[in-house]
């Protein structure tokens, strides 16, 4: 028993020993571990990779689409304004409300007011009409008018300021050829559409023999029979303002009555035009269409749009020809940035003056009707119309620059 004792203690005094012997630590390798090739899939490496930043792009800007419409001479005759009487006073806006869905969306809706708005109704030769017209051309979606016209001064000075007067206070756009003083006529007319500067320029012929009052010669944009001057200022006026905007627009009030072709004096002055940089030239005075034509400048560089004559946009008159007119209708695709024009194109729409039984109104010839046709009150003075008539001679005169609903 005792022995068994002394070995026991023998054991333990041998184990605590060994517990107080200091353990060597085992030294990490000086490389990392080899991974053995295998059959398996490539395990990834421990480390995490940066993945390169895409960096967000901005979209350019896409162009600048801008719309215009053009229209002929608002012959508002004597009896026209009868027909837009009401017990509270005028109302035209149901002579234009055929022609205000083809203006929807226009930046620019031009329209040529034959005679001025002075506030009475005045039958032929001296023309006038109330300025409630004016409201009319409003609702139906105009924001540019023309008073450079052979009619301007057709009642005086004094009530041509009157004119002007009456449709400053409704607030169009730009109101050219007319001017209430001397700063107005030397002042540029531009105005701005989604950023897009537009010029105008503004000139009539003559006056029906009318003379501008000596103390106010810058009344009217009157050019007169001395063809040298008038080339002259519409030249140096045209140059001088094309700088200062991105598209040049000249009203012409010119040319032959109830002829369906050019003069040689419209096609001088358009020359003129196109070389000194205007873009697009509305004409009216001939009360019936006449071609619309791409110029081509002297020296190559320029192309400007020559609507010779968009005829009547509404009248009294009594030869069937007049009572068709157009719509001349502009798109244009400015570059966002430099306001460069990329692309242009024109065509002109028929348009129909329809009266029957004191009541007129202006329709699209694509919705003219030969009922419309059977009723119209020409018959009286020429003979009836027919809307094969109108379709044809739209067809003459425009040729492919014509627009109708099949027009792509």
């Amino acid at each position: 028993m005792q022995k068994i004792k002394s070995l026991l203690c023998i054991a333990l005094i041998a184990t605590l020993l060994a517990a107080c012997t200091p353990v060597t630590p085992v030294q990490p390798a000086t490389q990392p571990p080899t991974v053995q090739a295998s059959d398996t899939t490539t395990q990834p490496a421990t480390q995490p990779t940066t993945q390169p930043t895409t960096q967000p792009t901005t979209a350019p800007p896409p162009p600048i689409e801008i719309r215009i419409t053009a229209v002929g001479d608002n012959l508002l005759h004597n009896t026209v304004s009868n027909s837009a009487k009401t017990k509270a006073g005028f109302d035209y806006s149901p002579i234009y409300q055929y022609i205000k869905p083809l203006n929807d969306g226009a930046d620019i809706a031009f329209v040529n007011q034959e005679v001025m708005l002075t506030g009475e109704i005045s039958a032929y030769p001296l023309l006038a009409a109330p300025a409630e017209a004016a409201d009319g051309l409003k609702s139906a979606g105009f924001n540019v008018i023309n008073l450079a016209t052979n009619h301007s001064m057709d009642k005086g000075a004094k009530d041509l300021l009157t004119c002007l007067k009456n449709i400053k206070e409704r607030q169009f756009d730009a109101m050219l050829g007319a001017f209430e003083t001397e700063e107005e006529a030397n002042t540029p007319i531009i105005i701005e559409k989604q950023g897009i500067k537009f010029g105008f320029l503004s000139y009539t012929y003559g006056l029906n023999g009318f003379a501008l009052p000596s103390d106010k010669p810058w009344l009217v944009a009157a050019l007169g029979e001395d063809y040298a001057a008038a080339d002259e200022r519409i030249r140096r006026e045209t140059e001088a303002l094309r700088p200062l905007c991105d598209y040049l627009i000249v009203s012409m009030h010119w040319g032959v009555e109830y002829k369906h072709t050019p003069s040689k004096r419209q096609q001088e002055q358009a020359q003129i035009l196109c070389d000194a940089g205007a873009d697009l030239i509305i004409g009216t005075h001939p009360h019936v269409l006449q071609p619309l034509e791409w110029l081509e400048s002297t020296d190559g560089a320029h192309k400007t749009a020559c609507a010779y004559s968009l005829g009547n946009f509404v009248s009294g008159q009594h030869k069937d020809e007049t009572m068709l007119g157009g719509m001349l209708e502009v798109e244009l695709t400015f570059e966002p940035g430099t306001h460069e024009l990329s692309d242009a194109s024109a065509g002109i729409r028929g348009l129909v003056t329809h009266y029957s039984r004191g009541v007129y109104a202006v329709y699209p010839l694509d919705d003219y009707t030969a009922e419309l046709a059977a009723e119209h009150d020409i018959k009286k003075y020429d003979k009836a119309l027919t809307v094969d008539y109108l379709g044809n001679l739209a067809s003459q005169v425009v040729g492919d620059a014509l627009i109708t609903e099949e027009t792509p």
